[in-house]
């Protein structure tokens, strides 16, 4: 993910380690996808694992559980605050430190593979998931929603007089992303990099299911299950700021036990 460098040291900085650290909470798109396609006992790579917040979900269920981050600094928070668990820097990009079909799953939480800032880079990443999992082994991550329309509000345990606030920010938020979206080209290309000013300036990707459906199938893996970033709550795929994505690896063995690939 060192195509661009600005991410890697925004990613270094304290104040966002810090803030990772705050993380604490699964969501139930992620809590879904891990109940239906990572059962206990297995070998599962966290990739982009940030400051831990998907450490103890995952490494609880594991028979063999590794955290993975190409930031140093966010590795360094993970073996103070997890000590006894194993975590290795690492690029999405380059996993050449481990080896074909070493892992059950693969996943990669909060959307850390729209960080890699070129289309090549993104083919590597998938790449090299499909080649450290197992035939029938499942990769699990988020990407940003390149037709997003709105932000809906959260009135949940909201006064009269926040919910109104909540509706003008949301509404705010909702004519940035659109506009941001309209002038970068995404919204009608469904697909693209685009420049997040609210989180340190950094160049992201966006995409739309059937995009992700071509860069899986490319690596040999088949998406099999799309899940909004609000479920349950919402569903509409036009309100999910972005979509969490379940894709197999499909392949089989010859006469001679060589690894094949379809798909």
């Amino acid at each position: 993910m060192t195509d661009n460098p600005d991410n890697l040291r925004n990613y270094e900085s304290r104040e966002v380690v810090s803030y990772y650290e705050k993380q604490t909470a699964i969501e139930p798109c992620e809590q879904l996808l891990f109940e239906k396609y990572v059962p206990p006992g297995s070998a599962i790579l966290d990739m982009g694992v940030g400051a831990g917040r998907t450490t103890p979900a995952l490494s609880g269920i594991a028979s063999r559980y590794v955290g993975a981050d190409y930031s140093s600094a966010m590795i360094d928070s993970c073996r103070a605050r997890f000590p006894g668990i194993e975590f290795q820097v690492c690029d999405a990009t380059d996993m050449s430190g481990f080896g074909d079909g070493e892992f059950d799953a693969v996943v990669f939480s909060f959307n850390g593979i729209d960080v890699i800032s070129t289309d090549e880079g993104r083919a590597r990443c998938f790449s090299e998931a499909s080649r450290v999992l197992k035939d029938g082994g499942v990769f699990i991550f988020s990407s940003h929603n390149a037709r997003l329309l709105a932000v809906p509000p959260d009135y949940r345990g909201g006064s009269p007089l926040q919910i109104v606030w909540r509706t003008i920010r949301a509404a705010g938020a909702s004519i940035r992303i659109f506009l941001r979206g309209y002038r970068a080209g995404v919204f009608s290309s469904g697909r693209g990099y685009v420049r997040d000013p609210w989180d340190g300036g950094m160049l992201y990707f966006v995409s739309t299911p059937e995009v992700i459906r071509r860069e899986a199938a490319a690596a040999g893996l088949a998406l099999e299950e799309t899940v909004g970033s609000r479920y349950p709550r919402i569903r509409s795929p036009w309100l999910s700021p972005w979509h969490y994505y379940a894709c197999r690896k499909i392949g089989f063995s010859n006469e001679n036990g060589d690894s094949l690939r379809r798909g």
